[in-house]
């Protein structure tokens, strides 16, 4: 007997296979959504669909909704940006329709987005510290994330709660082995000036957090999941220097990644400091706030 049906979108990612290896191993039915075909489960109680219409069951209490093209792979072409709207806009568009096409309500809906909702700091002074009450900006990532917000909250009678990610750090992949990178070669230390913020989340504490808002019972819709702890770049690179026991020999300019990433280069270049205010103030006890020891643990070979 399972303890409940999870439907997840986005299951073969980065963040979804952290979560179904937790969630299975935690006794749920997991119901994985992925465009790799043919993907078959050695475990009974994981079942993989290409298409909503796969799905066997209407019994869902759980949904998780992290579908969507990696935001950091490849330049932001129109091209590209058209893509990264298509796959996170269309497939919510299609979950959604899919559950009240089958009048399923589940307990929760668990849908994602990013803190690039908060844009940037156009003066790069990074003074500022925002909640989930700061408004978004009219450039790109922001853009990006309010049409994958809207999509899902316009659905309203579904009991739908948004979680603007920061960098998600995990042992491997992910973003945290790309930063990594031109420190373990002893290259690149600081970025820039080092001062913009470095805002992240310890993968266990997205899973935890999921977990705990599949059960808890508000009328908040937006939570930010990122670490309290607010960090600045080159913190971030002295920190893994350290650990590493590495000495990077040169900085990284700016002008460099602007030719490079073009647009793309603000995910590095700029940002704004994010606090998880409501699930502080709702309760949330995270395991790891302080990025040291964050990555101590997750570096530990």
């Amino acid at each position: 007997m399972y303890k409940a049906t999870v439907l997840m979108t986005g299951a073969s990612g980065f963040i979804g296979k952290h979560l179904i290896e937790y969630f299975t191993q935690q006794q749920y039915l997991v119901i994985g959504l992925s465009r790799k075909t043919n993907k078959v489960s050695p475990k009974n109680n994981l079942i993989w669909v290409n298409d909503f219409s796969e799905i066997q069951t209407t019994q869902i209490d759980y949904v998780i909704n992290l579908a969507g093209e990696n935001i950091g792979n490849g330049r932001w072409t129109d091209f590209r940006k058209d893509l990264l709207i298509y796959s996170r806009v269309n497939l919510t568009l299609a979950l959604y329709q899919w559950l009240e096409k089958h009048g399923i309500r589940p307990k929760c809906i668990i849908s994602g987005s990013a803190i690039g909702y908060y844009g940037i700091d156009p003066s790069e002074r990074w003074n500022a510290v925002l909640d989930e009450t700061a408004p978004a900006q009219d450039i790109f990532m922001s853009e990006l994330c309010q049409k994958w917000e809207s999509t899902a909250l316009n659905f309203f009678e579904q009991n739908t709660k948004i979680i603007r990610l920061g960098v998600v750090f995990a042992k491997q992949g992910g973003a945290l082995a790309k930063m990594l990178l031109p420190i373990k070669f002893n290259l690149f230390k600081k970025i820039a000036t080092g001062h913009q913020p470095i805002v992240w989340v310890h993968i266990e504490d997205v899973i935890r957090c999921i977990e705990f808002l599949f059960n808890h019972h508000s009328t908040q819709k937006i939570y930010n999941l990122v670490a309290p702890e607010m960090i600045m770049q080159k913190q971030f690179a002295e920190a893994a220097a350290n650990i590493l026991g590495k000495k990077p020999l040169f900085n990284c300019p700016k002008k460099w990644l602007k030719l490079l990433l073009g647009e793309q280069s603000q995910l590095i270049l700029n940002g704004q400091y994010v606090i998880p205010k409501m699930l502080i103030q709702e309760g949330f006890q995270f395991k790891h706030y302080v990025l040291e020891h964050a990555l101590e643990q997750l570096l530990d070979s």
